[in-house]
């Protein structure tokens, strides 16, 4: 059931990837990305982030066919992205620092979950070279800016 194409462009050895709907490799769910290699299979991701980006980017991987996993502080317990996602997880107390920031907390859910995948956002972790890197060691695929 393939209800729309998630565009990504491949950098770093074919494992960061960006939203970028003009050009890249087309991924569908269940579906192989066509240009770069390792071939890999999208069916789960995590979104790193809380609120209307969250919830738009669940919708979006709703269409899509892609599971979702929700992390969340203590203080966004009963926010709309956790009750949206397929699955959610509390990765900590209500400052960032110590939940949305906190990467090891945010790759052991994902790798816990088998996520192939971890859209962070917007801020929080979406620019932070520091988490791309720790994604591409981890093989999981980093959905943000290269």
């Amino acid at each position: 059931n393939m209800a729309g194409v998630l565009r990504l462009s491949r950098c770093v050895a074919g494992l960061r990837g960006s939203l970028c709907p003009s050009q890249g490799s087309h991924v569908q769910q269940g579906a192989r990305l066509s240009s770069a290699p390792p071939t890999v299979l999208i069916n789960k991701i995590l979104i790193a982030n809380r609120g209307e980006i969250a919830c738009r980017v669940m919708r979006t991987a709703r269409k899509l066919g892609i599971r979702t996993v929700a992390v969340y502080s203590d203080a966004d317990r009963d926010a709309m992205h956790v009750a949206m996602a397929d699955e959610s997880y509390n990765i900590g107390p209500a400052p960032s620092q110590e939940s949305y920031l906190n990467m090891g907390r945010i790759m052991d859910v994902a790798k816990s979950t088998g996520a192939q995948a971890i859209h962070p956002g917007y801020g929080f972790l979406s620019e932070n070279t520091e988490f791309a890197d720790l994604c591409q060691r981890s093989v999981v695929i980093f959905i943000g800016p290269p």
